[in-house]
């Protein structure tokens, strides 16, 4: 496999002169190129294969407390060139920002990961034909399923990416990684009535994606949702999926515990440090090392090393998500989490796990008197942030279920509820899921307590 390693620190050396020359106080780049392949599923057809080779550069730099920032999608020397010197023309003009106080210095990384932790060659080099077999396989499989499923859609990808980040303190941080992933929304149509079923698995080595089994679930799904019928409003028992589990997990990481929700009063945590907000049987935390996860991290956004922070233990709140500019600010210590996101910089997890339980979704189904089981989230919204509200849609698949049975299909519901009310009391954990998610290991819980404030049906 032909690495770029040197290639990008010569041109991340590139900008670093090029700041240094310009009187510039602390310069940061980012060089990232990716070789992503695509094979898109429609209508129960193959009908599109893309792939690309992008190349991106990312300057960040300070002239004393002015800051300018630089993205292009270019590895040329003059493009790189002309990036630190824009971004030098922006931090003469920007305002000061006197909480700014460092970019960070260079700290070890961890040795725990090789790069065969990291790299699958068989991901790296999948070609279009396995990614059509595999669609082939996930449409074949979906339509054994039941004769009213009548449409396949998805998309199987698979990259290599590799990244460095160096700054003028020092810091020198270089990865490859590879990762693939299979995701199908599969419909079915009975006369009139339709249905949708939805399951995704993610893999560092792409022969090990679980196709048929993705296929297979998703196809179940929309084949015991037709037949829709209306819910009364109100508070019902929940078993949350994994998916939706991580729906709730992102959105108690940005609005929770990132440090800048944090800092400008919108977090739902102010304040609350130290304190029991969650169920007692709840612990969560952030590894991006975890070798279980497809794609483990070595370093943040600004090339801070990653390692393992608890936020939950034992429902008790443990920790904020920092980065160098949040941590300045609080007199703290970066925790390793800065993400750039469509140019912005926050503290943010991508690695969260919680602790297994014992139980199959089965079990709790058999244990739910009247309650709803959901697949996942959709247009999911803070409410108020403060409170840790959310609005959002169930999606691919609800039912129903009583005493013991899943009775019937409840179509997309809207629920407005709290994360800590939701997550104050867990009545059971289930076992960690077969397909796996990108940015969570998270089992199924079933909660007592879910607030059902909409539905399709009227």
């Amino acid at each position: 496999m032909d690495f770029k390693k040197e290639l990008l620190l010569e041109k991340a050396g590139i900008a670093l002169r090029r700041a240094e020359d310009l009187g510039v106080s602390q310069a940061e780049v980012k060089i990232s190129l990716v070789r992503m392949a695509l094979t898109r599923l429609a209508n129960s057809i193959i009908d599109q294969n893309v792939a690309e080779n992008r190349a991106q550069t990312r300057v960040l730099l300070y002239l004393e407390k002015r800051k300018g920032s630089v993205g292009i999608e270019s590895l040329d020397d003059r493009s790189i060139t002309e990036a630190v010197e824009s971004a030098v023309k922006m931090a003469r003009v920007a305002p000061e920002d006197n909480d700014f106080k460092s970019l960070p210095s260079p700290k070890p990384y961890s040795s725990s990961l090789t790069r065969k932790d990291l790299v699958c060659q068989a991901t790296a080099d999948a070609t279009p034909e396995e990614r059509a077999e595999y669609g082939m396989t996930a449409i074949r499989t979906a339509h054994e399923v039941d004769g009213r499923i009548s449409t396949v859609a998805g998309a199987i990808s698979n990259y290599l990416a590799e990244t460095v980040i160096a700054n003028s303190l020092g810091v020198e941080a270089y990865q490859a990684s590879t990762g693939s992933n299979v995701n199908l929304t599969i419909m079915g149509k009975d006369g009139a009535d339709e249905s949708a079923g939805w399951a995704e698995d993610s893999q560092r080595n792409f022969r090990k994606l679980s196709v048929g089994k993705v296929a297979e679930t998703a196809a179940s799904k929309a084949a015991t949702s037709f037949g829709v019928k209306a819910l009364k409003l109100g508070d019902y028992e929940a078993i949350l999926e994994p998916a939706s589990v991580a729906g709730l997990g992102l959105f108690m990481i940005w609005i929770g515990f990132s440090a800048v929700a944090y800092q400008e009063y919108r977090s739902f945590l102010r304040d609350r440090i130290g304190e029991r907000l969650f169920s007692e049987k709840l612990n969560l935390w952030d590894d991006p090392l975890d070798n279980r996860f497809p794609a483990p991290e070595l370093f943040d956004d600004e090339g801070h090393p990653k390692s393992k922070l608890s936020l939950i233990d034992n429902g008790v709140v443990k920790s904020l998500l920092y980065d160098s500019y949040t941590a300045g600010k609080d007199d703290e210590k970066s925790t390793g989490h800065n993400t750039k996101m469509r140019g912005a910089s926050a503290p943010f997890a991508r690695h969260l796990i919680t602790n297994e339980g014992k139980f199959s979704i089965d079990e709790m189904i058999a244990d739910t008197k009247r309650g709803i089981l959901i697949t996942h989230f959709h247009y999911t919204n803070p409410v108020d942030p403060t409170k840790g509200m959310l609005t959002g849609l169930t999606r691919d698949g609800t039912w129903l279920v009583e005493n013991g049975n899943i009775k019937y299909p409840v179509g997309t519901l809207r629920f407005t509820d709290a994360i800590p009310r939701i997550l104050a009391r867990i009545d059971m954990i289930g076992k960690y899921p077969d397909l796996r998610s990108s940015s969570s290991i998270l089992p199924p819980l079933k909660v007592p307590s879910f607030r059902v404030t909409g539905s399709s049906q009227g």
